[in-house]
Formats: structure tokens, C-alpha cells, sequence
């Protein structure tokens, strides 16, 4: 009886810690950066997205360091930011049409299964896709803040400044133009104010095949 009120104890310390299924011992590495959803690569995305407020933000896989890895429980801001490959870049924010977001979640797909530098890692959306659609019709659903993206609506989408610029190919996509805010504070700036407050990364993928 006492062991099960011990283990019982530790299960609701982890979970008011926000442990979650990443695993409580293991580190997580960056090497699925330009395959899936990532939670490393999520949780540095997700300080974008709320050191502007925007809606939802993205990076590319290209702007992570593969070779990294953090530890799930216990890690520090330098540890996440060395994950990054250009902690310097300054974040930003575009607007961006609904139509433009779905562009660019298809083009992050136009390899899978294989790994692309271009595959987006996400905070804030939710998507889901078709993995045996051919390229470019492969999204299902797209939620945004818990709502259906509408194709016609401008989102506020936070990233860096070499992404607003259509790094990877998203030139395509969107133009520098619709660059809106410019921050003037780093990845590496934002990531660290963010982790005054969270201390787990996020494990709900915003990516998910069917």
C-alpha cells in the first residue's frame, strides 16, 4: 500500500511539473527535425509565437541544428538554444491569407516521407494530412487557435526574418512585403524569456498522418 502511494505521488509530481509522454529520463535529439513534428524544434517555435502574440508561428527545418539533442526534463536555455543554427536571426511576424498558410503547409510536405529542409515545424495549428496523396494535395485539416483555417482570412504568423524573406524556397509563397512586425530581438532572446515560465517541452505534435 505504501509503495502504490509512493508511485502514486511521483506520477502527479511529474504531471504537475508538466512531464508528458517525451519520457522522463531520455533526451530528445533533433535528427526528425525535417520529418515530423519535433518537440525541441515545437517549443522553439512556440516562444515565437508568443513573444509576438501572433496566431501561429513556423521555421523550417534548415534552422535547427540536427546534431543537438536536449535533455526531456531539466534543461537549461542555452541547452534549446543550441539547437538552433541561427540563434541570432531576428523573429517577425507576417500576415498571411489562410490560402497562403495551406501553400505553405503542402510545400513542407512535398517530400514526405523522405526529410526536407524545407518541413515546417509549427506552434499554434493543428494539421492534418493525407501521407499517400501526391504532393501538393496532401492536407486534410488545418486548425488554427482550435478553428478551421479560412482560406480568405490573414493570419498573423510569427518566424525569422530569413524565412519572411522566403528563405527555402517560400519566396514562392509569400512575399517579404507582408513582413509586419519586425521585433528587433532574437531567437535566442525570445527562447530565453519563455523558459522564465515553461519549463517542459511541448509533446502534442502539430503534425498528424492518416
Amino acid at each position: 500500500m505504501k509503495l502504490t502511494r509512493w508511485i502514486l505521488g511521483w506520477v502527479l509530481l511529474a504531471l504537475a511539473m508538466g512531464w508528458s509522454q517525451i519520457g522522463l529520463s531520455q533526451g530528445e535529439t533533433l535528427a526528425s527535425v525535417g520529418e515530423r513534428s519535433n518537440p525541441v524544434a515545437q517549443t522553439i517555435v512556440e516562444a515565437m509565437r508568443s513573444a509576438t502574440g501572433a496566431e501561429m508561428a513556423l521555421l523550417g527545418a534548415a534552422f535547427f541544428n540536427e546534431s543537438a539533442s536536449v535533455p526531456a526534463t531539466g534543461f537549461t536555455a542555452d541547452e534549446l538554444i543550441k539547437s538552433l543554427a541561427h540563434p541570432d536571426d531576428e523573429v517577425v511576424v507576417l500576415s498571411l491569407r489562410g490560402e497562403q498558410i495551406l501553400q505553405a503547409l503542402e510545400r513542407a510536405l512535398e517530400l514526405y516521407p523522405q526529410k526536407n529542409n524545407a518541413f515546417l515545424q509549427l506552434a499554434g495549428v493543428e494539421v492534418r494530412f493525407n501521407a499517400k496523396a501526391e504532393p501538393g494535395k496532401r492536407i486534410v485539416s488545418v486548425l488554427i487557435g482550435g478553428a478551421k483555417l479560412d482560406p480568405e482570412r490573414v493570419y498573423r504568423v510569427a518566424t525569422t526574418a530569413p524565412m519572411a524573406r522566403g528563405a527555402l524556397g517560400y519566396f514562392r509563397v509569400w512575399s517579404r512585403d507582408q513582413i509586419t512586425q519586425s521585433t528587433g530581438r532574437t531567437v535566442a532572446e525570445v527562447v530565453q524569456e519563455y523558459l522564465k515560465w515553461q519549463r517542459s517541452l511541448l509533446s502534442q505534435p502539430a503534425w498528424a498522418a492518416q
